[in-house]
């Protein structure tokens, strides 16, 4: 179960949204993947990815409930509030990444070597604000959301992220790296996890586990 990257057809719009015509020719992906059997929340969560020649975008969309989203700025513990994640492990760098992201827009993003051992790199804000994120709600979601509730996350790495940082070459077309999808909400009323590959364990940093992420020559 790879996932293809495609070439976008249009200089990207960064904070573009699920229904922005420029996703026109993405591939969707859908996170449905959940080891813990007990967990009776599994929310519909979709995603899609392009590129060109500048930068990476992509778009979640999930029809949601119990949505929580508490944290109140960048490198806090997102994956409490109601959060979609992208890891994703550039070819030929040992380490990498992972972009959790609350409903909010709250950003949690190191580089690892070893998440569990506690050997990363946390990235200062100053690279943080580089990538865009736009959520479709408010930037608190306290107290939680019971109702069913839609909400989307759009975000934007700038290829040169990569290049820094990972050493890659900027000509991405026919580049095959390695990656997830993966929903949580840890410290909401109805906690779950679910990823777009299939893991051994309810453990998203285990990158040997991973899937291609092809991006298209």
């Amino acid at each position: 179960m790879s996932y293809c990257i495609k070439r976008s057809a249009v200089k990207l719009t960064p904070g573009a949204s699920w229904s922005d015509p420029q996703w026109a020719n993405a591939v969707e992906a859908k996170l449905e993947i959940c080891t813990h059997p007990e967990v009776t929340h599994r929310p519909d969560t979709r995603v899609k990815m392009l590129y060109d020649d500048h930068g990476i975008a992509g778009v979640f969309h999930i029809d949601d409930r119990y949505v929580i989203g508490q944290t109140t700025g960048d490198q806090q513990a997102v994956c409490r509030d109601s959060c979609v994640e992208f890891f994703i492990h550039p070819a030929g760098d040992p380490r990498y990444f992972n972009f959790e992201m609350s409903c909010t827009g709250n950003l949690l993003l190191y580089h690892i070597t070893d998440c569990r051992a506690g050997v990363f790199e946390e990235l200062p804000q100053s690279e943080l604000d580089k990538i865009v994120r736009k959520s479709s709600l408010p930037k608190r979601v306290f107290p939680e959301i019971t109702d069913p509730v839609a909400w989307e996350m759009s975000f934007y790495i700038p290829i040169d992220f990569f290049v820094r940082h990972s050493g890659i070459s900027p000509e991405l077309a026919g580049q095959v790296w390695q990656g997830n999808f993966t929903k949580c909400a840890d410290a909401s009323s109805h906690p779950h996890w679910l990823s777009f590959i299939p893991l051994s364990k309810t453990d998203f940093h285990l990158p040997a586990e991973y899937t291609d992420f092809i991006f298209e020559a």
